[in-house]
């Protein structure tokens, strides 16, 4: 993560093309008329709307540049915020969880405690939402195992001769069980003393917003510096 002026967004980060994909391809023409070609039309249009329907807003942060992670400083601590960083397991966290990629770097001369209950979020209304525990958002979401399960067995046959053999084999599944939600753990932002020149990076993870709002707060106020301040961090939403 790039870390740039207090406030603003880090700069140099590439930036997703505008371009238009064409990852649809005209269906292909079927001879004679009706049932098959109405039928095919009928399949491309639900998937369609099985992809619309599987979108979520997008969170832009509210400074000039709209990109990238927001970095302030306060009391020798540098804090960065980035929306829209998920790229772990499951890939589908952001349709049911809200994660917010976290750095924070201890500039000062001190140990400071980093602690889940330091961040909350704020939409438009005013509405709180605390963070949630990374094992809650792995039980939320039903997670399990994924990869090469492997279950040994051994078998005994007779035979008409009289004489008995015996068998040795290997069960081997390939797949998944529930959720593969292996990142979601070690990806979290550490709790715990950061100590001087030092720094920590991880999620933050919130249920999703009631819908409807247009922006969110993520409000940061780290309980081990004097006065207990407070940095806002704003989000704006874009798309459905």
């Amino acid at each position: 993560m790039g870390l740039g002026g207090t406030g603003q967004a880090a700069e140099g980060r590439r930036t997703a093309s505008a371009a238009p994909i064409n990852v649809l391809k005209a269906p292909p023409r079927v001879k004679g008329k009706g049932p098959g070609r109405r039928l095919l039309s009928a399949l491309l249009g639900l998937g369609l709307l099985a992809v619309s329907a599987c979108a979520t807003p997008t969170l832009r942060p509210a400074t000039p540049t709209g990109t990238g992670p927001v970095i302030q400083d306060v009391q020798g601590l540098r804090i960065a915020v980035e929306a829209e960083a998920w790229h772990g397991r499951p890939r589908t966290l952001p349709d049911h969880i809200l994660p917010f990629l976290i750095l924070v770097r201890n500039n000062g001369g001190a140990a400071v405690t980093i602690r889940r209950s330091d961040f909350l979020l704020l939409d438009d209304a005013n509405r709180q939402y605390i963070p949630l525990a990374p094992a809650e958002v792995v039980t939320m979401l039903g997670g399990g195992a994924s990869g090469v399960g492997v279950s040994p067995s051994v078998g005994v046959a007779g035979s008409t001769a009289g004489s008995t053999v015996f068998g040795v084999g290997l069960g081997i599944s390939l797949g998944a069980t529930g959720t593969d939600t292996r990142d979601i753990i070690p990806q979290a932002l550490g709790e715990g003393p950061l100590l001087a020149g030092a720094e920590s990076k991880g999620f933050i993870y919130f249920l999703r917003p009631t819908p409807g709002f247009q922006s969110l707060r993520l409000v940061v106020a780290p309980q081990d510096l004097p006065g207990q301040p407070r940095l806002d961090f704003e989000f704006r939403r874009t798309g459905s």
